[in-house]
């Protein structure tokens, strides 16, 4: 195979990389003021992002090790074995927890479990005030949404605020998950049964025995349908 002839005038093309590096540097050192100042701009700010991120480090592990104090005083007394004062000790940290480190996932989390330790002592406004406070912070993805929603109308049934209970069961039988959704017709059955409101009470309880018809528990609200329709044909 016959050579390939380098031109002269190749021979004397310069090297396009080389070039455009040497003009680079080039800029560089005649702008060198420049070059330091974005440098250290850019070192600057991964300065600050580290700070930021190792501060919310910080932040959650001692907003978690509160918590798990909180948590192990309410897993006493959930036991059985301790009594309102350690429910109050338990809420008393969640608060600081919920008020110290109120933008972490623990202080969000915990709140959850604050409304249901006010709960369990009686306290409806404060507990309201946490599920609230815990829908408004998250959305629908989060693990916990269904049970907040469930807790919040819950606890509107036992102040019995029956309207806005109605309220919250709506929204968890469009919201929710299928299990809560069926769920939600069993409670939305209850309410309006306790406000004397017997055909939406049937409507909800047919609908919860439709999504869960193999459930034991159902055959009460069976029973509870068939003497309401007997009565109503009496």
């Amino acid at each position: 195979m016959a050579k390939r002839k380098i031109r002269r005038k190749e021979l004397k093309k310069p090297d396009e990389f080389i070039t455009f590096s040497s003009r680079i540097i080039a800029w560089c050192q005649d702008n060198i003021r420049i070059v330091v100042g974005v440098l250290a701009g850019v070192a600057v700010l991964i300065l600050i992002i580290s700070a930021v991120f190792l501060f919310k480090a910080s932040q959650e592990t001692k907003a978690r090790g509160l918590y798990e104090e909180a948590l192990s005083l309410y897993q006493v007394e959930s036991s059985g074995s301790a009594g309102a004062v350690e429910y109050s000790m338990a809420a008393a940290k969640l608060e600081e927890v919920k008020q110290r480190y109120h933008s972490t996932t623990v202080a969000t989390n915990a709140l959850i479990d604050l409304g249901n330790i006010y709960f369990q002592l009686g306290d409806h406004e404060k507990a309201i005030s946490c599920y609230t406070d815990f829908l408004q912070r998250t959305n629908v993805s989060h693990p916990l949404y269904d049970q907040a929603l469930e807790s919040l109308g819950e606890t509107y049934e036992a102040k019995e605020s029956w309207q806005e209970a109605v309220e919250v069961y709506q929204r968890l039988a469009s919201e929710g998950t299928p299990v809560y959704q069926a769920q939600a017709q069993l409670y939305l059955g209850r309410v309006y049964e306790a406000i004397g409101d017997q055909q939406k009470a049937m409507t909800h309880y047919d609908n919860y025995l439709n999504e869960n018809p193999a459930l034991i528990f159902g055959e009460w609200i069976r029973i509870k349908l068939r003497r309401w329709r007997l009565e109503e044909q009496g």
